[in-house]
C-alpha cells in the first residue's frame, strides 16, 4: 500500500496536473515540477511522476540533468518514456551508441511507437553511419505516422544513402511541399554523400 502524500505535496501535484491539463508552457511547469522533486520522498510515486515529466521538459536544454532524472525513474522500474528521454539526451550529448541502446529498450516496452522507431532509425543513419540498419525502423515509423514530414524525410535520407535513389526522391517530393525545395534537398544529400548514394560518409 502506497503512503498518502502530505497535504502540501498533494496540493502541488494537483496544481501540476491542472497546469498540464491546461497545456501550460514548459517555463511554467518546470519550477512546479522542481518543487515536487525537492518535496517528495525519493522513492515515492510523486517523485517518480515529477522526475519523468521534468526530464521530458528539460532534455533539449539540459540533457545531462534529464538523463540523471530518467535514470532515477528507471531505478524504480522499466519505463519506455524514461528510456526515450535517455535516448534523446545521449543523442544531444553525442553518445550515439548509448542513445541507440536506449531507444531499443524503449521500443522493447512500446513496440508500436512510431516516434521511437524514427528516433532510433535517425541515430543509426545519421550518427552511427548505418543507413541500411536504419531502413526497417524508418519504414515502420513512416507507416505508423505517414503525415509526419520529418519522419518521411528521415526515411528518404536513409533510402538515398542505401542506394535507393528513385524511391528516396519520390518520398522526399511528397514530404516537402515545394518540388523545387525537395530537389534542392535531394541534391544536397547526394553531394554530402560524395555524389554517390550509400558511400557511408557521415553527414
Amino acid at each position: 500500500m502506497h503512503e498518502r502524500p502530505s497535504p502540501d505535496l498533494e496540493r502541488m501535484l494537483t496544481d501540476v496536473e491542472w497546469a498540464m491539463s491546461k497545456q501550460f508552457a514548459a517555463r511554467d511547469l518546470v519550477p512546479m515540477l522542481e518543487n515536487i522533486v525537492r518535496a517528495a520522498p525519493s522513492a515515492s510515486e510523486a517523485a517518480h511522476f515529477a522526475k519523468l515529466r521534468l526530464s521530458e521538459l528539460i532534455v533539449g536544454d539540459a540533457p545531462f540533468r534529464a538523463a540523471r532524472l530518467a535514470r532515477d525513474v528507471l531505478g524504480r522500474g522499466e519505463s519506455d518514456r524514461a528510456w526515450a528521454v535517455l535516448g534523446l539526451a545521449h543523442t544531444l550529448l553525442g553518445n550515439y551508441r548509448v542513445a541507440a541502446r536506449s531507444y531499443r529498450r524503449a521500443l522493447a516496452l512500446a513496440p508500436d511507437c512510431g516516434v521511437y522507431e524514427h528516433n532510433l532509425g535517425h541515430v543509426l543513419d545519421v550518427a552511427l553511419n548505418r543507413p541500411h540498419d536504419a531502413l526497417a525502423h524508418l519504414e515502420r515509423a513512416h507507416r505508423d505516422l505517414p503525415e509526419e514530414s520529418e519522419i518521411a524525410s528521415s526515411y528518404a535520407h536513409a533510402l538515398l544513402r542505401s542506394g535507393q535513389l528513385d524511391k528516396a526522391r519520390r518520398l522526399l517530393a511528397r514530404a516537402v511541399k515545394s518540388p523545387e525545395e525537395a530537389e534542392e534537398i535531394f541534391k544536397a544529400w547526394q553531394y554530402a554523400n560524395g555524389n554517390t548514394a550509400g558511400t557511408g560518409r557521415r553527414l
